[in-house]
């Protein structure tokens, strides 16, 4: 396969390092260009909808900025209130020079009670992220891979990333 130019609608270090840790892994050769877009959704999307659209205006802010790549993407995490309590996702939409475009969620994660009441409150979870370990020196290894999970959302993202990647390099078999 050929190298690929990316543009990424983001200047987020750790969701560029995470799209790079996917490509390598599929074996997929690109140059990234990040870029700096607005989401168009709250700073904290509280939905599914909120999230998926802020993928998407994402990609295509994006694309609209560099238009000389292969595709554009877009990546938003969010929340969503089920019947048990908010859950933490990933969308992730692609847009390519065709005018193909897909979109793809990451699986979902119930959130612990301490996110539960932050988001009740309507408060940001990335302001209240040193709240939910209260001693440092005693924590359980379960506890602190919750608080990975909700610091760096690195599973949400990478699951999204991957599943949409491999949707769209093999979009000829879906």
């Amino acid at each position: 396969m050929q190298k690929i130019k990316i543009a990424i609608g983001t200047t987020s270090e750790s969701k560029i390092k995470y799209l790079k840790e996917v490509l390598k892994e599929l074996k997929v050769k690109a140059d990234l260009i990040s870029v700096g877009v607005k989401s168009g959704v709250p700073e904290q999307p509280k939905t599914t909808q909120e999230t998926e659209k802020g993928s998407i205006n994402r990609a295509v802010e994006a694309f609209e900025k560099v238009k000389d790549v292969d595709f554009a993407m877009g990546i938003e995490v969010g929340y969503h209130k089920e019947q048990n309590g908010y859950e933490m996702f990933c969308w992730v939409t692609i847009i390519d020079k065709n005018g193909y475009q897909i979109s793809n969620q990451s699986h979902k994660f119930l959130l612990p009670k301490y996110y539960q009441d932050v988001l009740e409150k309507d408060f940001y979870v990335n302001e209240h992220l040193d709240g939910f370990i209260k001693n440092k020196k005693k924590v359980l290894y379960a506890k602190k891979q919750i608080d990975d999970i909700v610091r760096y959302r690195k599973p949400f993202i990478e699951n999204a990333l991957k599943h949409i990647l491999i949707r769209y390099l093999n979009k000829e078999d879906f």
